[in-house]
């Protein structure tokens, strides 16, 4: 192991840890790697703090960081040399992990892969950047090296229809990755409130949503309207399945069941208008539940753009988690990728079924992964989302965060990553991401790479800003 030229001094008092001062514009960026030259031998180490300090007219940068692969015995020193890592030593240090997703470079050695740990995906895992910092963008990209190089099933909710183009590569993308994408995406399925080419109906039925969220769906309260709720629980669970296959079917039972509450039910099904909610199945069609359920793919992306209204994306993602919790057993490890989380599972939620929608969420944050039930969710800001959620998230995903607020609540939650190297994502530019957690165990400050697949969505365009002829 060896560096480059010496760039400072370190010292350390347990062997597992480091200071060290270097002159100002000495090369030693935070987050960056050096070489310490212990009495044991050159070590590797990352700097996860800095600070500047002046003395006699001079200016210096200090700071403690972390020996990684120190050996036994931790043995301080004192007064060693330090010199900035090479690039050769980083690339050599990411690929002996069993880091084999590439989301793209480092950010201060661009020739040098960033790489995550796909195993560390068995924990939750929390992206966060604001509008424009390339979130979109780099969720994208992570998707395409989770089909590519894993065979753990994606289910991704996807309210923008950013993500329907992940069964196929772009033009221009190389030759020989783009195959052997093609071959790992065969089996890549899109659903879509609007079916077109390649796009099946993106559909539910009423029982898949299970009593309790369907009475939420209808506003019911179960003191408050403890008649009607009662009624539809026995309605529910008294019909046989073909009863209620249908949004039709379960106005025609509730029509002709001769009891004068079922007939108040149908009344406020038609006047909340959820019989005319384009969410639900006729009755040859297929769900998303039962797609997911019976064919198996390798990844189902769920575009619910097309949807007028936000309560049907939450029924969507009500019956999506209902199933997932009802086959909990069956221990099919799974990712549910829920990008813009804060659409369907809110931290203040404001009505009863959004209520419903968080504590499922909350439920399977808490227990899920035990049962192979994986979280990756994608929001612009912390405060977005559950406390309660997030904090059961053991992975962050971190891109430009201006807000000082919403950094330092990020430090405060995510303990296990340095506050300074949080702070850093008030300066990140596009593209530019904290990778930290069970996918990072050593904190990455990372640019995505180029994707593989089209983007899909898009900005509106600004051709009124140019200037022309009139």
């Amino acid at each position: 192991m060896g560096g480059s030229n010496v760039v400072g001094s370190a010292w350390s008092i347990d062997g597992t840890t480091f200071s060290y001062r270097s002159p100002l514009g000495g090369g030693v960026q935070l987050g960056g790697y050096v070489v310490v030259e212990s009495p044991q031998g050159p070590l590797l180490g990352q700097v996860l703090s800095q600070r500047s300090l002046q003395e006699a007219g001079r200016r210096f940068v200090t700071g403690d960081g972390r020996l990684l692969d120190a050996p036994p015995g931790r043995l301080a020193f004192d007064q060693v040399d330090i010199a900035v890592a090479p690039d050769q030593l980083l690339a050599e240090r990411l690929a002996r992990r069993a880091a084999t997703l590439e989301l793209g470079t480092l950010r201060d050695a661009p020739e040098v892969v960033a790489r995550l740990e796909a195993k560390g995906f068995n924990r939750h895992t929390f992206m966060c950047g604001q509008s424009g910092s390339g979130k979109t963008y780099s969720l994208g990209r992570l998707l395409e090296e989770l089909v590519l190089r894993t065979r753990l099933p994606l289910l991704v909710l996807d309210p923008n229809g950013d993500h329907v183009h992940l069964g196929r590569t772009r033009a221009g993308a190389d030759q020989a990755v783009a195959a052997a994408y093609a071959e790992a995406a065969g089996d890549v399925r899109v659903l879509g409130a609007e079916p077109r080419d390649a796009v099946a109906p993106l559909r539910i039925r009423f029982r898949e949503l299970g009593a309790t969220a369907a009475a939420a769906l209808l506003q019911l309260d179960p003191i408050a309207d403890r008649a009607e709720y009662n009624a539809l629980l026995h309605a529910l669970r008294s019909a046989p399945a073909e009863g209620v296959e249908s949004m039709d079917a379960a106005i025609e039972l509730f029509r002709h069941s001769g009891d004068e509450v079922l007939g108040l039910i149908k009344m406020r099904v038609e006047n909340l208008g959820v019989d005319r909610m384009a969410a639900w199945a006729k009755p040859s069609g297929s769900t998303i539940a039962e797609v997911w359920a019976r064919d198996e793919p390798r990844a189902l992306v769920a575009d619910t753009s097309g949807f007028e209204e936000r309560r049907e994306r939450i029924a969507v993602t009500v019956a999506v988690l209902e199933h997932l919790w009802a086959h909990r057993k069956h221990r099919r490890p799974l990712l549910l990728v829920v990008d813009e989380a804060h659409d369907v599972c809110p931290a203040d939620p404001a009505d009863p079924l959004e209520r419903l929608a968080v504590d499922r969420f909350t439920r399977i944050a808490g227990e899920g992964r035990k049962y192979g039930i994986h979280l990756l969710l994608a929001s612009q800001r912390p405060d977005k989302l559950p406390e309660n959620v997030l904090s059961q998230c053991d992975n962050l995903l971190l891109m430009r965060v201006n807000s000082a607020g919403d950094r330092a609540a990020l430090a405060s939650m995510f303990g296990f990553v340095p506050p300074e190297l949080i702070e850093l994502a008030g300066t990140f530019g596009l593209g530019e991401s904290l990778l930290a957690g069970k996918v990072s165990p050593d904190p990455q400050l990372a640019r995505t790479g180029v994707r593989l697949t089209p983007e899909g969505g898009a900005d509106v365009p600004t051709d009124w800003a140019i200037v022309g002829e009139r």
